[in-house]
């Protein structure tokens, strides 16, 4: 399994966090714009602190790490990281720049999707496992989507006062078919299938709702497979969930992509089931159920390399923040 991101030798501190940020569109001009977004955000930020302090604070700023787009799910997400209070500003500014240009009520695609911007996710990078300024940043991004945009927000993993898991949040607000079923897309007005944790409790089809968690480092992890249909990748798909008696950590739905069949997996523990560990398994239920496995790709970058681009960008300091 790939060990934790070492320290950084050029003296950061943090603490440091990674945002992403899932947008039900797949456009480049909606990626640019929320990338424009995000970069006036934080120069704003970086202005206003250059005001209020007397000196220069180290370790604080943030930038996006990457940015991925697919055409068939219509769907893409840009990865923040840097220190907290700067991480919130940009989500909120990402947030705010995609409810300006995605209307969820005409979203189609084959990925499922349960409004304009359905997911935002925050992660510890440094240090590692502090998960303590993970939820705090979550639950800042959370309130602040609620209140200032008008959108419902359900909190999940380290963030929800029972530790809801994603997947669960999701099936119950229809996520799972929601790709089929056009849910939260009728109204507006309507009551929601569940009672928001932040936010109005009735629906606005052109939103949708968000849902914000705290949780360790995800890793997206996606495998086209030559089967005919997305019924026949499923028992292989199925062999790797850990729902099914699979991998620790391991989520993962067959989808219809613009290139054909994928398996698209989210890896929730990789420290423990990494992705040389969850393509090994799947090749291998892959053999068994008859179907091919292709070269399987991650989206972004795991967490080492994030941690080395932060810590150069923002580090360089001694002080903590």
């Amino acid at each position: 399994p790939p060990p934790p991101p070492p320290p950084p030798s050029d003296g950061a501190t943090g603490p440091f966090v990674v945002s992403n940020v899932y947008v039900s569109d797949h456009s480049k001009e909606v990626m640019a714009a929320l990338q424009k977004r995000v970069r006036e955000a934080a120069a704003e930020a970086a202005e206003e602190e250059k005001k209020q302090q007397k000196k220069e604070q180290k370790n604080r700023g943030c930038f996006v790490a990457w940015t991925f787009h697919d055409v068939e799910y219509n769907r893409s997400s840009m990865c923040i990281s840097g220190s907290p209070e700067e991480v919130v500003g940009a989500v909120l500014a990402a947030v705010k720049e995609a409810l300006a240009h995605v209307d969820y009520s005409k979203h189609a695609g084959t990925h499922p999707a349960i409004g304009a911007v359905d997911h935002v996710n925050v992660h510890p990078l440094l240090p590692w496992k502090d998960m303590q300024v993970a939820v705090a940043t979550a639950e800042a991004i959370s309130k602040r989507i609620a209140r200032e945009l008008d959108v419902p927000v359900y909190r999940y993993g380290a963030s929800h006062p029972e530790k809801r898991s994603l997947a669960s949040g999701r099936r119950g607000l229809g996520y799972f078919k929601s790709h089929k079923t056009g849910v939260l897309k009728q109204g507006p007005g309507r009551p929601l299938p569940l009672t928001p944790c932040y936010g109005p409790k009735a629906l606005d089809p052109k939103k949708g709702v968000c849902m914000v968690g705290a949780c360790r480092w995800v890793v997206n992890y996606n495998v086209p497979v030559g089967a005919d249909s997305v019924a026949a990748a499923r028992p292989a798909c199925d062999r790797i969930r850990e729902a099914k008696g699979g991998l620790k950590g391991v989520q993962a739905m067959a989808l219809q992509n613009e290139n054909g069949i994928e398996i698209a997996c989210n890896l929730l523990a990789i420290d423990e089931a990494g992705p040389e560990e969850v393509g090994s398994a799947l090749k291998a239920a892959c053999e068994e159920t008859g179907i091919e496995m292709r070269t399987p790709y991650i989206i972004g970058q795991l967490p080492k390399a994030v941690l080395e681009r932060t810590t150069k960008m923002l580090g360089g300091g001694d002080e903590e923040t």
